[in-house]
């Protein structure tokens, strides 16, 4: 049975909400002094790799899904061959490797363009979109590698001249750090709420 392609993104969001829960308890456990900045530093590195992993993970089930029948069908999207087995569309979408990149941004659009006409829905992002994923990896890269490449890269393309404190300058402070004032936003939240708006895109 085909699923409304908002069902994909209604349940990245509500995994984004949970997170966003989570994240509460632990800042009340750091004001109230039961956990350590360490821990609740780690907290932050990890709940945003799992959104971004999550990102990924929708953009193979979305590819897979619409290719397969699964979801859709969506404005304006055709597949150029359609499969009735969603494990021969994912065989054939990866074309004999274990595994396919979908980050940075423009592994997919070429795969897009190659299985649906125009790259419809994958195209539906815009420029500023695709600026915020390079950001959002950027800040990836120096979480999950830690090296010195990375690093730098982060230090100079995503903290520039922002002005923070320099435990902030760091990929897990810069995460917890002070997006806006009113209302109170970490920038770990407004990552959130850009992905949120980038699988809304994708699956309208």
């Amino acid at each position: 049975m085909t699923k409304p392609l908002n069902t994909l993104s209604n349940a990245y969001i509500s995994r984004l909400r949970r997170f966003e829960q989570a994240r509460g308890k632990v800042e009340r456990l750091l004001l109230a002094g039961h956990v350590s900045r360490e821990d609740v530093y780690l907290f932050y590195e990890g709940v945003f790799l799992r959104a971004v992993t999550m990102f990924e993970g929708l953009l193979e089930d979305l590819f897979v899904g619409l290719l397969a029948g699964s979801v859709g069908p969506g404005h304006k999207v055709h597949p150029r061959v359609k499969f009735k087995s969603h494990s021969v569309a994912r065989d054939v979408m990866l074309g004999g490797r274990a595994y396919v990149d979908w980050l940075p941004y423009h592994h997919t659009d070429r795969r897009a363009e190659a299985f649906f006409r125009g790259g419809f829905p994958f195209c539906n992002l815009g420029k500023q979109d695709r600026k915020d994923l390079e950001r959002i990896i950027l800040i990836r890269n120096a979480v999950a590698h830690q090296s010195r490449t990375a690093l730098k890269r982060f230090e100079s393309e995503v903290v520039g001249t922002t002005p923070l404190l320099p435990f902030e300058r760091t990929p897990p402070g810069y995460l917890r750090s002070n997006f806006r004032a009113a209302p109170a936003q970490s920038r770990y939240e407004d990552i959130a709420n850009t992905l949120s708006a980038l699988v809304r895109k994708l699956c309208r």
